[in-house]
């Protein structure tokens, strides 16, 4: 059965949008369509979406919802007696601050945004 708006069809009988403006779309995905429109984190380590823990290295307060360079963070491991600061892997782009950092307290949530 398909559904009418002011006489116009805009869901037909197969479940198809028609004669609709103004659909938005989703990360740059139309909503239109076949497939499943995939939202929210990535599970790739680094990649834009995905959080990371790391240590903020610039010396400056950062404060949630500010951005970060990652040429300024470490990832972070928990360890035993506390993190484990890995200086050998660095993170790449540009991540917003999602928990507070002081220069003294430099642990820090981050999502990586560009």
């Amino acid at each position: 059965m398909a559904i009418k708006v002011n006489g116009t069809t805009v869901i037909d009988d197969s479940r198809n949008l028609q004669n609709v403006q103004g659909i938005k779309t989703i990360n740059s995905t139309s909503i239109l369509g076949s497939g499943d429109i995939s939202a929210g984190a990535t599970s790739t380590a680094g990649a834009v979406g995905a959080y990371a823990l790391c240590r903020n290295d610039s010396g400056v307060t950062r404060t949630v919802g500010g951005s970060e360079s990652a040429s300024n963070l470490y990832y972070l491991s928990f360890a035993y007696n506390g993190f484990y600061i890995d200086t050998s892997n660095r993170p790449s782009g540009t991540w917003r601050v999602m928990s507070y950092t002081t220069p003294s307290n430099q642990g820090t949530v981050l999502l990586r945004i560009s």
